[in-house]
């Protein structure tokens, strides 16, 4: 009776050893692979970060044209309709005959007026809305920015780096306030566009 006593304890130790190897190992992969996920996400939202600043930095360059964004691919549900058929693309809607001649020479002056802000590198336009000698948060710039040219598109982070770019020209001045950020535009901006005007 001793003896299968002895026998049925030690075949449980045998498996309660394995049990607490097998559940180490277990916690010890979940906590490796958990530190190299974190690791992904910092890079990818790293490599996010440098994507914005390298957008804006190309648009700042004298007659740069914004890089087309990568296209996203199509999620399997929307690649095929529910009968497993490709879905179909949808049919733009036909444009209104006769709106577009209404007046031809407004239309122009307008598309002229577009390519020119669309051409016009970044920083000009940034320079051009901010007064002289009044400081302006990124946000402000931003917001103005948007507003006078909302086909640009562009993010805060963009903005902020321009703004950086020009304080390292010496075409704008930063300040803090208030542990703020505080951006102005210097004499030297002024003299700048009178140049390049004339």
């Amino acid at each position: 009776m001793n003896d299968t006593d002895s026998a049925s304890q030690s075949v449980q130790r045998v498996y309660a050893e394995r049990f607490a190897t097998d559940l180490a190992d277990n916690r010890a992969e979940q906590k490796e692979l958990t530190a190299q996920i974190e690791q992904l996400r910092s890079r990818l939202d790293q490599l996010r970060t440098d994507e914005t600043w390298l957008t804006g930095m190309q648009s700042a360059l004298p007659g740069a044209t914004a890089p087309p964004r990568p296209r996203r691919a199509p999620q399997a549900d929307e690649a095929q309709a529910g009968d497993g058929h490709p879905a179909a693309k949808p049919v733009p809607s036909p444009r209104p005959v006769g709106r577009a001649k209404a007046n031809p020479t407004r239309a122009r002056a307008a598309g002229r007026k577009a390519d020119t802000t669309a051409a016009a590198p970044l920083h000009q336009l940034i320079r051009a809305l901010m007064p002289l000698g009044e400081p302006r948060l990124v946000r402000e710039v931003h917001a103005a920015l948007t507003k006078a040219h909302p086909e640009r598109g562009t993010s805060v982070q963009v903005v902020r780096n321009t703004l950086e770019t020009l304080v390292k020209r010496g075409v704008v001045g930063k300040g803090t306030q208030k542990g703020a950020a505080m951006y102005t535009a210097t004499e030297s901006a002024l003299t700048d566009e009178s140049r390049a005007a004339g």
